[in-house]
C-alpha cells in the first residue's frame, strides 16, 4: 500500500515537472520530445520556506529555477547597509542569472518570500546538455534574453515620473502588490514609502 502511494506521488511529481518544462520550451522555441525528456530528467523539485535566502552576494549561483508556486525577490545592500530590491519573480517565472551561467559571482541576494516550490536545474547540467544537444542553445538564448528584458524594463521604469512608475508596475505586474510588502515595492520603484502610499490611495 505504501509503495503504491509512493509510486503514485512519484508519477504525479514527474507529470507536474514535465508540464512545467513543456510550458517553458513552448515559449523558447521548437524542441523534440526526446529533448524535453532529457531536460526533465536533469531537473528536480525543491521546496523552500518563507524568507529563505537561496543565494547571497559574492557567491556563484549554482542553479536556475522555474517557480512552480511561490514568490521571490532579488536585492542588494548598499554601503550603508540598506537593501534595494531590483527584481521580483512569481509563479511560472524563470529565475535565471547570466552571472550564474557564466560562473561569475553575483552582486545580488535571492530570497523566496513565501512558501515556494521550484523546479531546479544546475548550470553545470545546462552547459553539459548544451554540449550534447544543440537544441539547448534556443533555451539558453531565451533565458538570457528574458533576463535582459526584465532588467531593461526596470531601468526604463526608473526614468519615469513617480506616478508613471507606479502605474506601469501596477498595470504589468499587479500580483506584486498582492504579495510583496510595500517597503520592497517602494524600493523597487525608487520612491519613498510615503509616496507609494499616496499613489496607492489614489488608485
Amino acid at each position: 500500500m505504501v509503495r503504491a502511494i509512493l509510486n503514485l506521488i512519484s508519477r504525479m511529481l514527474h507529470t507536474m515537472i514535465n508540464d512545467a518544462i513543456e510550458s517553458i520550451l513552448k515559449k523558447a522555441g521548437t524542441f523534440s520530445e526526446s529533448y524535453s525528456y532529457e531536460l526533465t530528467a536533469m531537473t528536480h523539485l525543491e521546496i523552500y520556506k518563507p524568507k529563505q535566502i537561496i543565494h547571497a552576494a559574492g557567491q556563484v549561483e549554482l542553479n536556475l529555477y522555474l517557480i512552480q508556486s511561490g514568490f521571490a525577490r532579488g536585492y542588494y545592500y548598499d554601503r550603508k547597509g540598506k537593501d534595494h530590491t531590483v527584481r521580483f519573480w512569481n509563479s511560472g517565472d524563470l529565475l535565471f542569472s547570466y552571472e550564474g551561467y557564466y560562473k561569475v559571482p553575483s552582486f545580488y541576494y535571492t530570497e523566496f518570500m513565501e512558501s515556494t516550490q521550484a523546479i531546479a536545474l544546475s548550470y553545470v547540467d545546462l552547459i553539459e546538455l548544451n554540449r550534447r544537444l544543440p537544441e539547448t542553445s534556443l533555451l539558453i538564448k531565451y533565458a538570457l534574453l528574458k533576463s535582459r528584458i526584465e532588467e531593461h524594463e526596470r531601468q526604463h521604469i526608473l526614468t519615469l515620473p513617480a506616478n508613471e512608475r507606479y502605474e506601469r508596475l501596477f498595470k504589468n505586474h499587479p500580483v506584486i502588490f498582492q504579495k510583496s510588502p510595500a517597503k520592497y515595492i517602494s524600493s523597487y520603484l525608487n520612491m519613498s514609502r510615503e509616496t507609494l502610499a499616496r499613489l496607492m490611495g489614489k488608485h
